[in-house]
C-alpha cells in the first residue's frame, strides 16, 4: 500500500511538473522576427507584398525589408557594400553576371530550390554556366512594342518604330534602363547588324531621334506618358503590358515580325548574407506554381514556372516568345554595355 501510495505521489508531481513545463512554453512570446533585405525595383510592390511578401513572413517569422530603386542604382550600392547590405537581390541577367565577376553573389545550391525544376527548360538552359551558378531566373522580360491603336494603323514590325505618323510621338528608354540595351541590339538586328556590330542600330536610331519626345528610366514612365498623351508609340518590357492595356486610352502591344529579343530578371543571394537559409526558402517559395501564378494574374511578372497555365490572350502569357526567341546573350551584354552607354549618350541623347 505504501509503495502505491508512492508511486501515485510520483506520477502526479511529474504530470504536475510536464504541465507546468509545458504551460511556460505556450505562454513564452514568440522569438523576435528575423530581418530579412531585399533589393528589388520596387515596381508593384503593394502586389508582390500582399502575394508573397507577407505569407512568407507569417510562415517564417522573418520580416522583409525592401531596399528600391533602378537595376543600376542598386548595382552601385552592391558593388561599394552600402549599408544595409541586402540579403537577396533581384537583377537583369547581365548586371547579375556583373555581380558575380566582382564577387559580390554566393554560388548557389540548386538542391536547395526544388522549384528550380519546374521552370521552362528552354529558358534554363540559355543561361550560360557563368551566370546560372549565381543567380535564379525568377520571370522574363521580353521587348515590345506599344502604340496608340485609336491614332495609327496596325503595326507589325520593328521598323514601324520609323513610320512618319510616330515623328514627334516616340518614348525611348534610356540606355542605361533594362531595355535600353536590348533596343539597341533589336534595331540592330532589324537593319543589318549583329548583337555584336550594333553600329547599324546606332545609324537607324539617329535617324529618329530627333522624333523622340523623351528617354524613360523608370518602369512606371511608361505608363505615365501614355496616359497624358504624351507619346505614341514606345519599346517596352513585359511588365508594362498590363498596366498600358488597362489605361483608358487604347493602347496595344505588339511582337514585332522580326522575332522577340529577351533578358531573364534573377534573384540572387548576396555574399555575406547572414541569412542563407531564410534566402533559399524565399527564392523557392517566388518560384512555386501558385505564387508565380498569382503574381501574373495580378499583372507582375510573367510566369517561367512551366507549370502555370494563362488564357492565350493574357498579357503574361510567354508562349509567343518561343517562336521566334532571340535571348541577349549576358555575357556579350556585360563586356559591351559601358562602351554602348558612351556610344548612345554622344549619338542619340545628345
Amino acid at each position: 500500500m505504501g509503495k502505491t501510495v508512492i508511486i501515485i505521489g510520483l506520477v502526479i508531481i511529474i504530470a504536475v511538473a510536464i504541465g507546468g513545463y509545458y504551460y511556460y512554453l505556450t505562454t513564452l512570446p514568440p522569438p523576435p522576427p528575423k530581418t530579412l533585405y531585399l533589393s528589388h525595383w520596387g515596381f508593384a510592390w503593394d502586389d508582390i507584398k500582399r502575394i508573397v511578401i507577407e505569407p512568407f513572413e507569417k510562415q517564417n517569422n522573418v520580416k522583409i525589408v525592401l531596399i528600391s530603386g533602378t537595376t543600376s542604382e542598386r548595382f552601385t550600392k552592391l558593388s561599394t557594400k552600402a549599408e544595409p547590405m541586402p540579403d537577396l537581390i533581384f537583377l537583369p541577367d547581365y548586371y547579375t553576371y556583373q555581380a558575380a565577376q566582382k564577387g559580390l553573389l554566393m554560388k548557389l545550391d540548386l538542391g536547395k530550390i526544388p522549384n528550380y525544376q519546374k521552370l521552362f527548360k528552354a529558358l534554363k538552359e540559355q543561361v550560360p554556366p557563368s551566370i546560372a551558378q549565381y543567380g535564379i531566373p525568377f520571370t522574363i522580360q521580353d521587348l515590345g512594342l506599344a502604340y496608340r491603336v485609336d491614332k495609327h494603323a496596325k503595326i507589325t514590325s520593328w521598323k514601324d518604330l520609323w513610320r512618319d505618323d510616330f515623328k514627334g510621338q516616340i518614348l525611348m528608354p534610356t540606355i542605361t534602363a533594362t531595355s535600353g540595351p536590348m533596343v539597341l541590339v533589336m534595331t540592330s538586328l532589324t537593319y543589318g547588324g549583329t548583337m555584336d556590330n550594333v553600329e547599324p542600330g546606332f545609324k537607324a536610331l539617329e535617324s529618329i531621334k530627333k522624333g523622340i519626345v523623351t528617354f524613360y528610366t523608370r518602369s512606371a514612365d511608361p505608363q505615365t506618358l501614355f496616359e497624358r498623351g504624351e507619346v505614341e508609340i514606345a519599346p517596352v518590357l513585359r511588365y508594362n503590358w498590363a498596366p498600358l492595356k488597362n489605361l483608358p486610352k487604347p493602347v496595344d502591344i505588339i511582337y514585332p515580325i522580326e522575332g522577340s529579343v529577351y533578358v531573364l530578371n534573377m534573384i540572387s543571394i548576396v555574399n555575406g548574407s547572414k541569412n542563407m537559409d531564410l534566402a533559399y526558402k524565399l527564392i523557392d517559395f517566388w518560384l512555386s506554381t501558385s505564387i508565380q501564378k498569382e503574381l501574373a494574374l495580378a499583372g507582375v511578372d510573367a510566369p517561367i514556372n512551366s507549370e502555370v497555365n494563362l488564357p492565350a490572350d493574357h498579357p503574361f502569357n510567354i508562349s509567343p516568345v518561343f517562336n521566334k526567341p532571340i535571348y541577349l546573350n549576358p555575357e556579350l551584354l556585360a563586356k559591351n554595355l559601358p562602351k554602348w552607354v558612351d556610344e548612345w549618350k554622344k549619338r542619340i541623347e545628345s
